[in-house]
């Protein structure tokens, strides 16, 4: 593995389609804080999109619900389908009665992003986990399956 540092928003460094995958955890956060965040978050998605191949997952990891994200993740040029995590900070004990799926299930959400009407977040300090992945021009959106988390990997 090799360690290189760069910024985010321009890896013209690299070819187009050039990796398999793309894990986030804190950088589109931390260019959301900027004065110039739409231009910046823009401009670090488009080039983890172009450097995604087609199959290739963009994994963002983050605090961020998706009515703040999902405007940013849903750009019809980015081409990905998205499935939703939502993780309990670690500790957190679910109420007496809580009648909500497992946390290794994916979470609904429209294509626009919009949670359903009746879903509880009972934990306010989750990670929100959006596996973005990317399609090629030839594969339907319907066409992809999502899968449970595994245990073992939390």
């Amino acid at each position: 593995m090799i360690d290189m540092e760069m910024d985010a928003r321009d890896m013209s460094f690299f070819p187009d389609k050039s990796f398999d995958a793309v894990v986030d955890k804190g950088t589109l956060d931390s260019l959301m804080c900027g004065s110039d965040a739409p231009i910046s978050s823009v401009r670090m998605l488009g080039e983890v999109s172009r450097l995604l191949k087609p199959g290739g997952i963009y994994m963002l990891i983050t605090y961020g619900d998706p009515k703040v994200r999902m405007p940013h993740l849903t750009r019809s040029i980015y081409n990905w389908k998205i499935i939703l995590y939502i993780i309990p900070r670690p500790g957190f004990e679910k109420p007496g009665g809580s009648s909500s799926n497992s946390h290794l299930e994916p979470v609904p959400i429209s294509d626009t992003g919009v949670l359903p009407a009746d879903f509880v977040l009972e934990d306010p300090d989750s990670h929100f986990i959006y596996v973005c992945k990317k399609m090629d021009e030839t594969t339907e959106v319907s066409d992809i399956s999502s899968y449970p988390l595994i245990a073992d990997a939390l």
